[in-house]
């Protein structure tokens, strides 16, 4: 590739080596130039676009779009991708396309047309006035009192000498605009969390206000989480008071969403809990730990009433434990163990299970009482007179069980199934070693 033609007369601006140019030809860099004060967010959504994507504070964006062409069927087609999606942020803007990255800042500076190729981008770029180039204003003056009005009158100048006068950073730009010098841009990062707060007017406790400005947060999460490609399991809910410190609640879902309804429905749950010593000044939302967003591919086999039951359950469950508090509901699983107390865990991070596991079920489980008390109650005479009416009446034979030696928590009982005078029936056992007995169970 070569430089203006201007530039090729002037010993100052020999070639340089050929180990630093750039493989212009293989990129496609489209900047666009709009002024917003929310530019993380337009170039979080980019990346939808494509994963090189690079900021120029305070108002430029870049997008490196060669491989992304033939995806979205050509430049035209990512043009007005990008123009439907500003606009829709009402935001005035101008999109630019050429083969280097500061080259295209400065021809969308200038509201210049697309350019492909660096026959054409060097002539081009030649014909902008330097004011593109947005160098300081004493760099800008020096160059107009020497006399010079564009950049195609700033390769006429010594190389040697424009960077003796200017610096050696103004002269990489001109390098970096016309691909004689590979141009390294940090890549824009989605931010790892989410945080927005919203003030009311005047302080308020009234939980209809609440709601709705929750969902105006769950909503601007939402969208914010598409186009990260995002999802968080976990939300911190902060109510700001006046003269106390901020009334705070976490809510936790069963399984990461970037779904509105799957986030507003158990907040909405938990709004109407939630203690309040004072009314609210302002509602704040924090997702800190995103994770990357995963979709769940249907099975070929699978039918649509089974992924639909699952779902709703999934809901069901998130909707009780906005309610309740996550400590209020949980899951059981049956664990590989003979002494009764140690059979049921409780499963508080994942309550709903894929059908393909399956638990060690006993062909005794169905014997057991499903009502385990928290510990065996003693039975002595006095309860059994004045709460069961009297004697039991045993319906089983024992069922010894012996087992724990190897903790420290050993057992040995004999187990029966008992009817009490009024009907009810329990589970109750005799200590093999106290020979006192003890409530263990009830049956339904």
């Amino acid at each position: 590739m070569q430089m203006p033609q201007a530039a090729a007369h002037s010993p100052g601006l020999a070639p340089i080596p050929e180990a630093h140019e750039a493989p212009r030809d293989k990129q496609l860099w489209l900047a666009i130039q709009c002024s917003t004060p929310d530019l993380d967010s337009l170039a979080a959504w980019a990346k939808t676009i494509t994963p090189l994507v690079s900021l120029d504070a305070p108002d430029g964006l870049l997008l490196e779009v060669r491989g992304s062409l033939k995806l979205f069927g050509g430049l035209t087609a990512i043009k007005q991708k990008l123009s439907t999606e500003i606009q829709a942020r009402r935001l005035p803007f101008h999109a630019c396309a050429a083969p280097t990255a500061l080259g295209a800042l400065w021809l969308s500076r200038h509201h210049g047309d697309d350019v492909f190729s660096a026959e054409k981008l060097a002539s081009r770029l030649g014909d902008l006035p330097i004011q593109v180039t947005r160098w300081p204003e004493s760099q800008l003056q020096l160059l107009s009192d020497m006399g010079i009005r564009n950049v195609r009158d700033c390769l006429r100048l010594p190389r040697d000498g424009f960077g003796r006068r200017l610096g050696q950073r103004y002269l990489r730009d001109l390098d970096y605009a016309f691909g004689k010098r590979i141009d390294l841009r940090p890549c824009f990062e989605t931010p790892h969390q989410l945080i927005r707060k919203i003030e009311f007017a005047e302080e308020t406790a009234n939980l209809e206000v609440l709601r709705n400005v929750a969902g105006d947060i769950v909503e601007h999460f939402a969208t914010q989480l598409r186009s990260y490609q995002q999802q968080a399991q976990s939300f911190g809910v902060f109510f700001h008071h006046h003269k106390c410190a901020p009334t705070y609640t976490e809510l936790l879902l069963i399984s990461p969403a970037h779904e509105k309804h799957r986030i507003l429905e158990p907040l909405a749950a938990r709004l109407e809990r939630v203690d309040l010593p004072a009314p609210v000044t302002a509602l704040e939302m924090r997702a800190e730990q995103l994770q990357a967003m995963e979709i769940q591919m249907n099975q070929l086999f699978q039918g649509v009433d089974a992924e639909t039951d699952s779902f709703e359950l999934q809901m069901l469950v998130e909707r009780l434990r906005g309610r309740f508090g996550e400590s209020g509901v949980y899951g059981l699983k049956l664990m590989p163990e003979h002494r009764p107390e140690l059979v049921w865990v409780k499963l508080t991070d994942r309550l709903l299970h894929d059908s393909s596991e399956t638990s060690p079920v006993s062909p005794w489980a169905d014997e057991r009482p499903l009502w385990m008390l928290p510990a065996p109650v003693p039975l002595d005479d006095g309860v059994m007179r004045f709460q069961y009416g009297g004697p039991l009446r045993f319906e089983s034979e024992p069922e010894r069980i012996e087992s724990g030696w190897w903790d420290n928590r050993d057992i040995r009982r004999d187990y029966y199934s008992a009817l009490t005078a009024c009907g009810e029936k329990l589970w109750v056992y005799r200590d093999c070693l106290t020979r006192q007995w003890y409530l263990h169970g009830i049956f339904g």
